[in-house]
């Protein structure tokens, strides 16, 4: 088990996130700049790099249940049954995204041991320990911050080899699209 320190990070960095963004939300309904800064009442938070490591992620994994969300929807407005699509939709975010092909009937097959859908199954490993607060799990396994713009690369490079596989009008990778992973 997690030492209570270690969960004191873990938890403040969760609620630093959620009161950043409350605060931006603040910000915007006031039209101001608050002054406010996240000081814990007890303990600290995790490292800055690890904070925003502990964030992408979670935003990642959001990002990829709401693009096959989005997708399902797509492929049900398109002649899919609704009762596979809402099915489906109950299935874990990895699953879901790798049944995507066949569930359009298409023949393509992704591989979650190569790029860039490796990435996916990458996001989504971790998902379960962030979603779920596995604090043991998050303290040994949180990656360091080149591996999760390598993971957000990836996420990105597979979105639009999902986008070809599905037959969305495209038959190869958009550089617009792709330009959304890299920052440099």
């Amino acid at each position: 088990m997690a030492d209570a320190d270690t969960r004191v990070r873990i938890w403040n960095s969760f609620f630093k996130l959620a009161w950043s963004e409350a605060k931006h939300c603040f910000e915007l309904d006031h039209n101001c700049q608050s002054d406010s800064e996240f000081e814990p009442i007890l303990g600290s938070t995790l490292l800055p790099e690890q904070h925003h490591c502990l964030a992408a992620i979670t935003l990642c994994a959001l990002a990829i249940e709401a693009r096959a969300n989005h997708l399902i929807d797509e492929l049900i407005e398109n002649g899919l049954s609704a009762d596979t699509g809402r099915a489906a939709k109950w299935l874990p975010p990895k699953e879901k995204w790798f049944l995507l092909p066949s569930l359009a009937g298409k023949t393509a097959k992704l591989s979650s041991a190569s790029q860039p859908h490796q990435a996916i199954a990458q996001i989504c490993d971790l998902r379960n320990d962030i979603m779920h607060v596995k604090f043991d799990e998050i303290a040994k396994k949180l990656p360091a911050v080149g591996t999760v713009e390598g993971y957000f690369r990836g996420f990105v490079a597979a979105m639009e080899d999902m986008n070809i596989a599905l037959g969305r009008d495209i038959t190869s990778p958009r550089p617009e699209v792709l330009s959304k992973g890299k920052f440099a």
